[in-house]
């Protein structure tokens, strides 16, 4: 189970790769520390974030649960899968505030 900080991290490196900042091998490698207990080592190295509200925006795809980009309160998790509709790579983020799953091509 992940302590607070380690999730409060693994929010923070969403936020980075949302805003385009981190690619995927990056994340998972960030994300690798974080659960890791590295965390000071995850975070080295990053920009100042974009506020909260700027990065409000949403727009949803068209199928239930898969959006356009991670929002900033998104936790990104290590699953990733195979649209079989796409065939498009799509990462899972969990929203912590309702707990649901999105899904965000990678």
């Amino acid at each position: 189970m992940p302590t607070p900080e380690q999730d409060r991290v693994a929010t923070v490196l969403g936020r980075h790769y949302a805003a385009d900042r981190l690619d995927a091998s990056e994340l998972d490698r960030r994300l690798d520390l974080t659960f890791g207990g590295a965390l000071t080592e995850a975070l080295a190295d990053l920009p100042p974030l974009p506020s909260e509200a700027a990065a409000r925006k949403r727009r949803w795809g068209r199928r239930h649960g898969e959006a356009d980009a991670a929002q900033p309160t998104w936790v990104p998790t290590k699953e990733r899968f195979i649209d079989p509709g796409s065939d498009r790579v799509m990462r899972v983020w969990v929203d912590p505030a309702d707990h649901k799953r999105h899904y965000v091509p990678d």
